[in-house]
């Protein structure tokens, strides 16, 4: 809309030269070449030869002049208007996150002043962008060896503390031994939280490794669910499993078996005793789909909301039943984005919850950093819920909620919700076409294809 403002600007300042050069002119000389019509009305001795040139002469010299009032309206015009179509492109260019745009010095003293000042704020914008990156693989890095250094001296701490409950260095009292299984308890505890910020730091590094192997998913499922048994076992509980039909695929197992295995586990956890857990797998358009889908206690709106964030606990109070660093979920999400798949929820407080994922039948092996601890997410959060309160008015909070709780904020999500709009005919295209202008913004790229239902990604 901006840039067709400059196109009307561009057009009507030689149109304003071509008409101030035409009219003022044509009427001194149309007044003159009137005045020559009317003496050799008057003077019929005149010759018509006379008259011909007279009246060629006041045309050309008009054509003349109108030529030249254009030609000079038309480098004017430019002259004004280039540099703000310059200022323009760099502000587009600003706004996807090229910090490097510069506009070229003008001529004028005022414009000069003016290019001088925007180009000295994007340098500054420059340096902070490149500071906050430092500072960003300052942080994944501090994380990565710190979680090195930790596991370095657990290693042998447990292994010296199973020897000393096993009584290997001599008999123990109930009391002792009963304090060694606390030490040994929170010795594990400690353990898997360094596990699990490894697993995060090689996430955010883009260093997560997959071993790609044709695989059969029906096996690995069972295989998985088997495993599990034993743990819900101690509650009664039933595991089932549907996964017939699955082709072989090449991907990595243990990715796969890890990401069921923690989704079991938690629903595990949260179901009640003699309860029933259903596992199912199937292929949706190129992606297979996992689900695991319990009968416990649900999530609230807010839970669903922010299960997926790190640190992020659904049990709230210091006396916890069920423990955990909270990056289980967090982790699960890297490793699903890792190969462009999609991780999500769906529940209800009191009847139960249903965790999907999905994994690509083509694997992705050039694997990209995802920012699961460090991101911009809130942010980006918080601007697109500006959006949808501009566009879908009261509406648009409410919109914005159901989004957030289906984990479908990425920017594929979003243009795909905005198509669903105007192919229902909620948005016109040119209002869908800004409202999808305005998300690309905010993300700060190009927009890739995403799924042809919400819940399940297609081609990305």
């Amino acid at each position: 809309m901006k840039e067709s403002r400059f196109n009307r600007i561009g057009i009507k300042l030689p149109l304003i030269f071509l008409l101030v050069g035409i009219v003022a002119p044509t009427i001194g000389i149309g007044y003159f070449y009137f005045l020559s019509n009317s003496l050799i009305a008057e003077n019929p001795l005149l010759f018509t030869q006379q008259q011909i040139l007279l009246s060629g002469a006041a045309v050309v010299i008009i054509t003349l002049i109108a030529v030249n009032a254009g030609v000079l309206g038309m480098f004017v015009s430019r002259s004004f208007t280039k540099p703000l179509r310059e200022f323009y492109q760099a502000t587009k260019e600003l706004e996807q996150g090229n910090f490097n745009v510069r506009v070229p010095a003008s001529e004028s003293l005022e414009l000069a002043t003016l290019s001088e000042s925007f180009n000295r704020s994007t340098q500054a914008l420059a340096d902070m962008d490149e500071e906050r990156r430092h500072l960003d693989q300052a942080k994944s890095e501090f994380l990565s060896i710190t979680s090195h250094e930790l596991r370095t001296p657990i290693t042998p701490l447990k292994a010296q503390l199973q020897m000393l409950r096993q009584e290997a260095f001599g008999p123990l009292n109930d009391k002792q031994k009963e304090s060694m299984d606390v030490v040994l308890r929170n010795a594990d505890r400690l353990d898997r939280i360094i596990e699990d910020f490894l697993e995060v730091s090689r996430i955010e590094a883009a260093r997560l490794k997959f071993a790609f192997q044709p695989t059969n998913l029906s096996e690995i499922i069972a295989e998985t669910g088997s495993l599990m048994q034993g743990f819900a076992e101690e509650k009664h509980i039933r595991i089932t499993m549907e996964a017939t039909g699955l082709p072989i695929i090449e991907l990595d197992p243990d990715r796969v078996s890890q990401v069921l295995r923690n989704l079991l586990h938690n629903a595990v956890k949260f179901s009640p005793e003699q309860s029933t857990i259903e596992v199912k797998a199937e292929v949706i358009n190129k992606y297979v789909q996992f689900s695991v889908r319990d009968h416990g206690v649900g999530l609230t709106t807010e839970d669903k909301i922010r299960v997926f964030e790190p640190f992020y606990q659904v049990e709230k109070t210091a006396n916890r039943k069920h423990g955990g660093t909270g990056l289980g979920l967090t982790i699960c999400r890297g490793i699903v984005e890792s190969q462009k798949g999609k991780i999500w929820v769906d529940s209800k407080v009191g009847v139960g919850s249903t965790f999907y994922f999905t994994f690509p039948l083509t694997p992705v092996h050039d694997i990209e950093p995802i920012k699961v601890l460090f991101s911009p997410k809130a942010e980006i959060e918080k601007k697109v819920l500006e959006e949808f309160m501009t566009v879908l008015g009261p509406m648009g909070s409410v919109e914005f909620a159901e989004l957030k709780q289906k984990n479908a904020l990425r920017k594929e999500d979003l243009l795909t919700y905005i198509a669903s709009l105007e192919d229902s005919f909620i948005l016109r295209h040119d209002h869908a076409e800004g409202f999808r202008t305005n998300i690309r913004d905010i993300f700060g790229e190009d927009a890739r294809l995403e799924n042809t239902r919400r819940q399940v990604p297609a081609e990305i």
